[in-house]
């Protein structure tokens, strides 16, 4: 503060003399300023209101945070999608060569999908087979619960299969009875 002080007091005379840029700056004197001309104005802050607000500073770094993730992002995709399409650029129709077998990926047009569908995505083949798996699996099921089903229904009419005998974890016998039912053409 002194030091402020004494740079006024040399500067009091430019500044601070009737004519002087202070007295153009300051508003018409409505009584919080002191007389100009008896010299350091020291009532600095008594027409300024701080207005009180609270803080965008969490709002300016997620905004900051959002902007660097999306441009990491963004900026090599971009790059990646310019020179994809700049310097390999799409497939062209060509009849397939004698005994030559397509592979899944070779049918897309843009180098990009032919990369995520040669590297990224499962083979559409093998897809199926799996699904097919699934499906044989469920019907193995279902014909177990059948024979089952069938078993104890058995039990219940004869009457003379001792009940408390019988284990669920029999189920190799029932597939072998639904191997012979398959075999016998019983069972689709």
């Amino acid at each position: 503060m002194a030091v402020w002080s004494r740079f006024l007091l040399a500067t009091n005379q430019k500044v601070f003399h009737p004519n002087g840029l202070f007295k153009r700056l300051l508003p018409k004197n409505n009584g919080n300023t002191i007389n100009i001309q008896k010299g350091i104005v020291r009532s600095m802050s008594s027409h300024h209101v701080m207005d009180v607000t609270p803080s965008r500073w969490q709002w300016h770094k997620t905004k900051d945070w959002m902007h660097f993730y999306f441009f990491v992002g963004a900026i090599p995709a971009f790059i990646i999608i310019f020179c994809a399409n700049v310097f390999v650029g799409p497939a062209t129709l060509e009849p397939i060569p004698e005994g030559y077998t397509p592979k899944p990926w070779e049918y897309y047009r843009s180098p990009i999908s032919r990369f995520l569908s040669k590297y990224c995505y499962p083979n559409p083949q093998q897809e199926y087979e799996k699904y097919l798996h699934y499906l044989v699996t469920i019907h193995e099921q279902t014909q177990i619960k059948f024979l089952e089903e069938k078993m104890r229904k058995y039990i219940n009419e004869y009457g003379d299969y001792p009940y408390w005998s019988y284990k669920r974890p029999l189920r190799a016998k029932c597939i072998i009875e639904l191997r012979k039912m398959f075999d016998d053409g019983k069972v689709m």
